[in-house]
């Protein structure tokens, strides 16, 4: 028994492996393709996060850090302008009422809440501005001249015009004619 292919069989087999090294081609060829196309998305994903989702981020972190920072400002001028002087005063009425605020060192203790209680001054986040733009600002010129013509458009519409009215026909055969 031997092992020998006919020829029928090693021309089949030479075509299988002929369409298999064109389909490997082919394979190779969509692949290539393939990581070219991922590499361009990953290239305009980077650049649509660059270009929107980044500045809209830093917009976002803006904002929550403008809220801190006004609230700390409210609650540091609160403990300032309230709480230090409602203590100061309250031991000052205490020493008054005991009879110990004529003592220096007491004195000097009372000054020292105040003086050493305070919280350093945080300044408010600056306020966006919020006047009108110039595009809109010539958004609002092309309305008025909009309105302004529609309204002229109604008025000559409706306007009394004695010139546009047609005389009736009892009126056309009774005139005299020249």
């Amino acid at each position: 028994m031997s092992l020998a292919l006919s020829r029928k069989r090693e021309k089949q087999i030479k075509k299988l492996r002929k369409q298999a090294e064109k389909l490997w081609d082919v394979q190779r060829s969509v692949n290539s393709r393939a990581g070219e196309l991922a590499r361009e998305a990953s290239h305009q994903a980077r650049e649509y996060t660059n270009e929107s989702v980044v500045p809209e981020a830093r917009r976002y972190a803006q904002r929550g850090l403008d809220r801190g920072r006004n609230a700390l400002s409210g609650a540091a001028r609160g403990w300032n302008n309230s709480v230090i002087p409602a203590v100061a005063g309250g031991l000052g009425s205490f020493a008054a009422m005991t009879q110990i605020s004529k003592d220096k060192r007491v004195k000097d203790a009372i000054a020292n809440v105040e003086k050493y209680a305070r919280v350093p001054d945080v300044a408010p986040a600056e306020q966006a501005k919020k006047g009108l733009s110039a595009g809109q600002w010539v958004l609002i010129g092309v309305g008025v001249v909009a309105v302004a013509g529609a309204a002229y458009a109604a008025w000559q519409t409706l306007r009394a015009d004695d010139d546009l009215w047609i005389p009736d026909a009892d009126e056309v055969e009774a005139a005299p004619a020249n």
